[in-house]
C-alpha cells in the first residue's frame, strides 16, 4: 500500500501522482486515457479497454506432454481473457494435437479457427460482452437444467430411452455456457468498465456468480448421471417401479426453482424457506435408502442409489445457491 498527497491544481482540480511501478506494469504512457469509478469511499483507477489492445498467447506444442494437455492450455487462456492462441505445431506427429484443437471448440463459445496451416493454428476468441450479460447466461443455464429434470421426469415416467439420451446431450450446453460466464467474469474482476458491460453493478458479486455457475454446471453433472444410470437400469431390470423417484425428482425441481427465483430477486425470506423444504426431501432421501437395502437385484439396487444419491446432490446444491441468495441479499456497510 502507498500513500499519495492531493495537490490542487489552477485552483480547482484536484491532483495525485500514479505509482511508478504500476505505470509500468500496464505499459501506460503520456496521453493515455484512464478510466476512474467511484465506488462507495473509494476510487477505482484503470486503464481503458480500449486502449488495453489484443491480448496476444503462443503456445508451442513441443514443449506440451500430451494433445490432451494442450486441451487444458486453451482453455485456461481462454478462461483468463486472452483474445488470440497462437499455437506453433513444431513436432512431426502433429496430427493428435490437430484433432484436440478442434475437439476442444466444441466446449467453447465464440472461438474460432483464423489460420490453419501447415505448421500453425490460429484461434481468435470473439466474445462480445454487451451481446449477453451474466445475469442472462445464468438464466439460460437454469432454464436448461430445468428442462433437463422435467423431461428426465417424463422419461422415468415413460420408459423412454431415447428422451433420457436427450437429456444427456443438452449437458454439453451447460458445460458451453459455464466456460463462457468464467471468462466473462475473471474479466469483470479485473476491470469494472467490463462489470458493468455485463450487468454486475459490483465486482463483489462475481464472487456469487462464480459459485452460482459451477453448482448449475455441478447440477447438469448428476442429471446427465441420473438419465445414464436410467437407461442401465432399463438394460437390467425391464419391468422396475419407479414412482418414488418420480416423486422426489418432482420435489427437487420444485425446490431448485424456488433457490433460483431467491436469488434472482435477491429475496432474503424465499431463500430462508428454502432450508425448510430441504429436510422433507432428506428424509424422502432417506426413507428410499433404507428401501433399496431390501435384498432384491443388486445390480439394480446399485443402479438406483446412484440416481437417487444424483437426486440428493441436486438438492443439496439448491440449499448452495439459497445460501449464496442470502449473501448476496445482505448489502455491504457504506452501501445505499
Amino acid at each position: 500500500m502507498e500513500t499519495r498527497k492531493v495537490y490542487v491544481s489552477g485552483g480547482s482540480t484536484y491532483v495525485i501522482s500514479l505509482p511508478k511501478k504500476w505505470v509500468k506494469k500496464v505499459n501506460l504512457k503520456a496521453g493515455d486515457s484512464l478510466v476512474v469509478t467511484e465506488q462507495g469511499g473509494s476510487l477505482l483507477i484503470e486503464t481503458s479497454i480500449a486502449e488495453r489492445g489484443s491480448q496476444v498467447k503462443e503456445i508451442k506444442i513441443s514443449q506440451l506432454t500430451s494433445s490432451d494437455a494442450l486441451e487444458r492450455m486453451i482453455i485456461a487462456f481462454y478462461l483468463v481473457g486472452y483474445d488470440t492462441i497462437k499455437i506453433k505445431l513444431d513436432r512431426k506427429d502433429h496430427l493428435p494435437y490437430r484433432e484436440s484443437i478442434r475437439r476442444v471448440l466444441d466446449y467453447l463459445i465464440g472461438i474460432e479457427i483464423v489460420e490453419d496451416t501447415n505448421d500453425a493454428m490460429t484461434l481468435e476468441i470473439m466474445v462480445d460482452y454487451k451481446r449477453m450479460s451474466t445475469m442472462q447466461i445464468l438464466q439460460r443455464m437454469y432454464a436448461i437444467n430445468r428442462s433437463m429434470l422435467l423431461d428426465l421426469s417424463k422419461a422415468l415416467k415413460n420408459s423412454d430411452i431415447g428422451l433420457a439420451k436427450d437429456v444427456i446431450i443438452r449437458e454439453q450446453e451447460i458445460d458451453r455456457l459455464y466456460f463462457l460466464v468464467v471468462r466473462q467474469l475473471k474479466s469483470a474482476v479485473e476491470y469494472q468498465q467490463i462489470a458493468e458491460k455485463l450487468g454486475i453493478e459490483h465486482q463483489r458479486d462475481c464472487l456469487g456468480y462464480r459459485i452460482t455457475v459451477k453448482v448449475l454446471e455441478r447440477i447438469a453433472d448428476h442429471i446427465e448421471n441420473i438419465a445414464k444410470s436410467y437407461i442401465q437400469l432399463l438394460e437390467v431390470q425391464k419391468s422396475v417401479s419407479l414412482d418414488d423417484f418420480i416423486r422426489l425428482n418432482n420435489s427437487t425441481v420444485t425446490i431448485f426453482e424456488k433457490s433460483m427465483n431467491a436469488l434472482f430477486t435477491r429475496d432474503l425470506d424465499k431463500a430462508e424457506k428454502i432450508f425448510m423444504e430441504l429436510k422433507d426431501i432428506r428424509k424422502a432421501h432417506t426413507d428410499l435408502s433404507a428401501e433399496l437395502l431390501q435384498p432384491g437385484n443388486v445390480q439394480s439396487a446399485i443402479l438406483q442409489k446412484t440416481m437417487l444419491d444424483s437426486f440428493g446432490r441436486i438438492a443439496s446444491y439448491s440449499g448452495d445457491i439459497a445460501e449464496i441468495a442470502i449473501n448476496m441479499s445482505v448489502d455491504t456497510f457504506g452501501d445505499e
